[in-house]
């Protein structure tokens, strides 16, 4: 199916007043949950902007572009749709669960494995290792939508990460993850929020001095890390771990997913962007490219 960028003005849409997810605690961004005329239910988050509208940041397109990524590689994602409301640019991501089930975010989880787990620690949380989170994991499904041989949550987790280390994401924090409770059977949440990635915050001027320097562009990315697992480790240490906690056949499926995806394929998608310059392509195409290779040869 061909990629659009297909923007919906949602101004007639109704805000979700049922109280059971009419507010979006999670995060700092202007954001709040709406129904569709489909009757589903949307998180609209706007982006970011100076106080008088301008300059107006890319949190909008990074969402849409990472959901399109994810699909190259197989990993499960919210779907995203860029909206606009009441004139302002942002992003629609569908809910990942349903009215009878329970979100049951990976601090939760993380408590519940270890209780002494700080809960309400956000940046270089001492208990917050990718080892942790397999243990957290445990007896949790992979989502419906992965393939085999992916069928634990944390099997699946370890594709979550490696989109990250692959988009420079850096916002995996323990509340950007979650489990889904159908029936008191559990299974991974689709990977979710994923507007902080591809370097949506450099400046044309930038992307275009990053885009013709790949030594440049080499050390941009190699600079990527997380702020929330204990230590800061590098995006790509952190998925290099889950990959190898995972196993030998877990580990060949993600790295081969990611090593078929095509330069062809990339461009496909910026080119729907209407926000992105010519330079602003080159320097996530180019990005998307550099950290594909360091992750499929484990670098």
């Amino acid at each position: 199916m061909p990629v659009r960028w297909e923007s919906i003005i949602i101004d007639d849409w109704l805000r979700d007043g049922d109280g059971r997810i009419s507010e979006e605690p999670l995060g700092g961004k202007e954001k709040f949950w709406i129904i569709g005329p489909d009757g589903v239910e949307y998180l609209f988050k706007y982006a970011r902007s100076d106080p008088d509208g301008t300059n107006v940041r890319g949190e909008d397109w990074a969402e849409w572009a990472v959901h399109q990524l994810a699909e190259l590689i197989g990993v499960p994602t919210a779907i995203v749709i860029p909206g606009q409301h009441c004139g302002r640019r942002g992003s629609l991501s569908r809910a990942v669960w349903h009215e009878r089930e329970q979100l049951i975010h990976g601090n939760e989880l993380l408590t519940r494995h270890n209780p002494d787990y700080d809960a309400t620690a956000h940046r270089e949380n001492p208990g917050y290792t990718v080892g942790a989170v397999r243990a957290a994991l445990e007896g949790v499904a992979a989502p419906t939508a992965c393939e085999s041989p992916v069928v634990s949550g944390f099997e699946a987790w370890a594709g979550y990460v490696m989109l990250d280390a692959w988009v420079a994401g850096r916002d995996r924090h323990h509340e950007n993850w979650a489990a889904i409770n159908h029936a008191g059977s559990l299974r991974l949440a689709p990977s979710y929020d994923h507007g902080n990635a591809l370097g949506f915050q450099e400046s044309e001027e930038q992307a275009a001095k990053l885009a013709a320097d790949d030594e440049r562009l080499a050390r941009w990315s190699q600079k990527g890390r997380s702020f929330h697992f204990a230590g800061r480790p590098a995006l790509v240490q952190v998925a290099n771990t889950a990959l190898q906690l995972a196993g030998n056949a877990v580990q060949s499926y993600w790295r081969s997913k990611l090593a078929a995806v095509t330069v062809a394929s990339l461009t496909e998608i910026f080119e729907q962007i209407p926000y992105l310059s010519d330079q602003g392509r080159r320097f996530r195409i180019s990005l998307l490219t550099y950290n594909q290779e360091r992750i499929v040869n484990d670098q």
